[in-house]
């Protein structure tokens, strides 16, 4: 295993910028870990495996990549430490084996503060009524084309939808926006998609008749993260957008009633699209839940719904704790209702935020919305690279 060739400064095995002006108090050295103290009083114990095959140099982590390039079964099976210094705020490793690391002091104070983890440097998702927004956070959207993505991007992940005003309305836009952010996803309705009217549709979505509050695409394994919808024309009488905080319903049944919140996060339902061409179906629950028990996600699309997948004893209360969520949804309390103007974009978590809309009149002019999705995962690392250049 290579232990040579080091660079005079030890590099980080990522690209972020890591900068610390604390330094160690002490190391100590206890068999296969390793326990560090700072000065501020900030303690990690840290496993010594994970050390070793942390280093960068060639032969462990690339230096011009930064990915691993020694695999764990060419390690060796112990990583025990011989001794552990600090050398100009770094940190220096003897193993038993009689080689050496060195490895960066910065990245492992980082590491030592949790910025390991997936949600580092995004916001807190909060849960929202229509007491707290009445609204969607609305940004000056030429502003976020030339840059100035980072409030927005903030808003958009903290409370699951955000909108951008005053864009061009040309065809297209849409893709311009999802591209400054990440790679739009493709699917069954195509890479955009056109909501209009259309003489012979393949949705509800492209008729003129109401939508109830609804995820899209619950019928997918992974549903789309965030959808993009940007109004190009909008002449037509109604057709006002609507959209319910999916988690604050979730958390307003989990208080009140337990017993249909457990219906909702355990009993699965079937989603199929019902396409003359396509025949996409999943089960699953309307709420997924994360490791807390709190709603991660939501999948209701009612005109999509089809079988109830659970035994005979629990449809009755999976159809109750159904009307319960679906009453919440329509309720003013968490239905907000905006209309949109040509030129307004709004993002949206599809897997949080359920969407829909009022009718509206095809007679009384032209209501036409162009759209396409990105997965969370594209917002999240935009945000993350953001973060880079702030800290």
């Amino acid at each position: 295993m290579p232990d040579d060739h080091r660079p005079t400064a030890p590099l980080a095995p990522d690209f972020a910028p890591h900068v610390s002006d604390v330094p160690f108090a002490q190391t100590a050295a206890d068999g296969d870990w390793l326990d560090l103290v700072w000065q501020d009083g900030l303690t990690w114990r840290v496993y010594g495996m994970f050390l070793r095959e942390n280093e960068v140099i060639p032969g462990i982590i690339s230096p011009i990549t930064r990915e691993r390039e020694l695999e764990i079964d060419a390690m060796p099976k112990t990583a025990t430490l011989a001794a552990a210094n600090i050398i100009g705020g770094d940190l220096a490793v003897t193993w038993d084996d009689g080689a050496t690391s060195l490895i960066s002091g910065a990245w492992l104070r980082d590491m030592a503060k949790g910025l390991w983890r997936p949600e580092a440097h995004l916001p807190d998702m909060t849960p929202w009524t229509t007491g707290d927004l009445t609204e969607p956070p609305s940004f000056d959207g030429p502003a976020f084309l030339s840059g100035a993505m980072g409030e927005p991007l903030t808003a958009l992940w903290r409370y699951g939808l955000a909108r951008l005003r005053g864009l061009p309305t040309d065809q297209g836009t849409v893709q311009r926006v999802a591209e400054a952010i990440g790679t739009v996803r493709n699917s069954n309705f195509g890479f955009l998609f056109s909501v209009e009217t259309k003489p012979d549709p393949d949705s509800n979505a492209y008729r003129a008749v109401p939508l109830d509050a609804h995820t899209d695409l619950a019928t997918r394994e992974l549903q789309p993260g965030f959808q993009l919808l940007h109004c190009r024309q909008n002449t037509a009488t109604g057709g006002e957008s609507t959209m319910v905080d999916g988690f604050a319903v979730a958390e307003a049944i989990r208080a009140d009633d337990p017993d249909a919140y457990q219906a909702l996060t355990t009993l699965n339902w079937v989603f199929t699209n019902r396409h003359r061409d396509s025949d996409y179906r999943w089960s699953g629950p309307i709420i997924e839940t994360n490791a807390a028990g709190g709603p991660f996600e939501i999948r209701n699309t009612g005109f999509l719904r089809f079988f109830p997948d659970m035994p005979d004893a629990d449809i009755p209360r999976a159809y109750a704790a159904l009307r319960r969520f679906t009453e919440l949804c329509r309720s003013p309390a968490y239905r907000m209702a905006t209309p949109f103007a040509p030129g307004d974009l709004v993002i949206f978590d599809n897997r949080r935020v359920l969407h829909g809309r009022a009718s509206f009149d095809p007679q009384s002019g032209v209501r036409q919305l162009e759209g396409c999705y990105l997965d969370r995962d594209e917002v999240a690392s935009r945000l993350r690279i953001l973060a880079r250049g702030l800290t």
